[in-house]
């Protein structure tokens, strides 16, 4: 397994809290990764049969699906929804039914390859948006097509049409003509070229519903811009598929050894489900807030290197503490060393916590310590 918004208001807003606005309303650290202008050029590995660059000169975007980060954050999530859940809504459609749930979740991120912006612009009154009164904010429709394919080439889990809010996420070109700061947010959508656009594995319906699917060798199949509403330069990189294994027990937990082939801009931060550790339990008072960390500037533990933390309800029907499952993350604090804020205790009355490298492969240390806020 190599598993596993607003994001940005004005420019201002952190983007943990946009992550928030934008339909993620789990309570976690303001832990997301932060825009990096320093982030490698686009890898050609994510652009599969595009055509040559200078075959196509007119100023339009190319939006392609990163592999990599596919790879990066599969996950298994098991997760029981109520009657009334957001994802039995007609407008989502990504859940067959309400109870529990096995969930097949990854991250896509769609960089702009392109040699012009994708702007969509101010979505109140555009058509080609809907209005989600669950998440309370405005998705492009139909920007994604999910669909896990058995080995006869047939759609096996329900097949759902992810609606986006398209915005800056990442600038993942070097080009110095490039803008290095973010335009586009979900209340002016659009993706700059050489920035992508990230939808994480924690975001709603981010995932295909595989309760009543088989174990056994998959394709999960990603799709962009399927009935070609956008128009780009090419339409011919617009789908990526990637092998899946149901039932392999690596989609359970993060702490196999992370895939030598895979981008570092992949596997860099707290998302990625590979290369943690299980470092330790501490005890705690079930509904209590508390600061948990390696973190000598805010007074809990101390580090070396460059280590990323998760905390996670050992109680959880997924123990291995996946990225959607985890009660809080972190990469960087005021230092390189990471800490949470006001996670609450959990009925179980512990908490697990995990390490890992920031970057797969580097040294670090982190000794952790636990304080009631």
């Amino acid at each position: 397994m190599y598993p596993g918004r607003v994001r940005m208001f004005l420019g201002a807003v952190a983007l943990a809290a946009g992550a928030l606005a934008c339909g993620d309303n789990t309570a976690v650290d303001a832990g997301l990764p932060a825009i990096d202008a320093r982030l490698p050029a686009i890898d050609a590995r994510m652009i599969p049969d595009a055509a040559p660059p200078d075959a196509d000169t007119r100023p339009l975007p190319d939006l392609v699906v990163d592999p990599d980060r596919l790879r990066a954050d599969l996950a298994i999530e098991h997760h029981t929804f109520a009657a009334d859940a957001c994802e039995l809504l007609p407008e989502e459609d990504c859940i067959a039914a309400a109870g529990d749930r096995t969930l097949l979740r990854f991250a896509v991120e769609t960089p702009n390859i392109g040699n012009a912006n994708l702007e969509l612009g101010n979505p109140v009154g555009n058509p080609a948006f809907e209005y989600s009164s669950c998440h309370d904010h405005y998705h492009y429709k139909g920007f994604a097509d999910f669909q896990l394919i058995d080995a006869d080439g047939n759609a096996v889990a329900a097949g759902h049409k992810q609606a986006f809010c398209l915005m800056d996420s990442f600038k993942v070109s070097d080009d110095p003509t490039v803008a290095t700061g973010p335009q586009y947010w979900c209340g002016f959508q659009g993706i700059q070229r050489g920035w992508s656009d990230v939808y994480h594995t924690r975001l709603p319906c981010q995932f295909v519903d595989v309760t009543d699917t088989p174990p056994g060798s998959y394709t999960l199949r990603i799709e962009l811009n399927h009935d070609q509403t956008l128009e780009e330069l090419s339409y011919a990189n617009d789908t990526v598929e990637v092998p899946v294994t149901l039932g392999d027990p690596d989609l359970d937990t993060p702490t196999e050894t992370c895939d030598g082939t895979l981008s570092d801009h992949a596997l860099r931060g707290p998302h990625r489900e590979c290369g943690w550790t299980k470092q330790q339990t501490f005890s705690c008072t079930p509904g209590q807030p508390y600061l948990v960390g390696c973190s000598f500037c805010s007074g809990v533990g101390s580090c070396t290197g460059n280590p990323m933390l998760r905390v996670c309800d050992p109680a959880n029907p997924d123990p291995n503490c996946s990225y959607p499952t985890a009660l809080a993350f972190n990469d960087d604090n005021c230092d390189a060393c990471p800490r949470t804020r006001d996670v609450a205790c959990p009925d179980s009355g512990q908490l697990d916590v995990y390490t890992a490298p920031s970057s797969p492969g580097g040294g670090y240390t982190c000794n952790l310590a636990i304080m009631q806020q």
